[in-house]
């Protein structure tokens, strides 16, 4: 009777480990760690899909729309990157405070971006 309680305790966690599992690889790949650019910059080298944000410099956005092609530089207090975004010009582009992009760095030193992501300022905050 006890090898029998033993042998359904087992099968009854088998599941349960199984779905914990799953849930810390899905919790795994959704962590999102930003580079700040000076450490993009020092990662440069390895080729590897990176997370950047940064502050779009003024003067610096250049749009294609025929192509579509965006092309801007991204800055923080110590570093700067030009950026390529082959993409349509997101609506809300200019009033962003940070931008956050996504992709590799090309072997003539610009990151090409997979995804671009915009942080704007919130409607709901006070003014200041």
């Amino acid at each position: 009777m006890a090898k029998k309680k033993l042998r359904v305790v087992i099968f009854a966690l088998i599941p349960v480990l199984v779905l914990v599992l799953l849930a810390f690889r899905a919790f795994e790949h959704s962590a999102a760690y930003y580079y700040t650019i000076s450490e993009a910059k020092e990662l440069q080298a390895e080729a590897q899909k990176l997370r950047i944000k940064g502050q779009v410099v003024k003067d610096s956005v250049h749009y294609d729309p025929s192509i579509p092609l965006l092309e801007f530089a991204l800055a923080d207090q110590a570093a700067q990157i030009d950026v390529i975004y082959g993409g349509v010009l997101p609506d809300n582009f200019h009033h962003a405070q940070e931008v956050i992009v996504e992709g590799k760095f090309t072997s003539g030193g610009e990151f090409m971006v997979s995804k671009l992501m915009l942080q704007c300022p919130s409607k709901y905050e006070g003014e200041e």
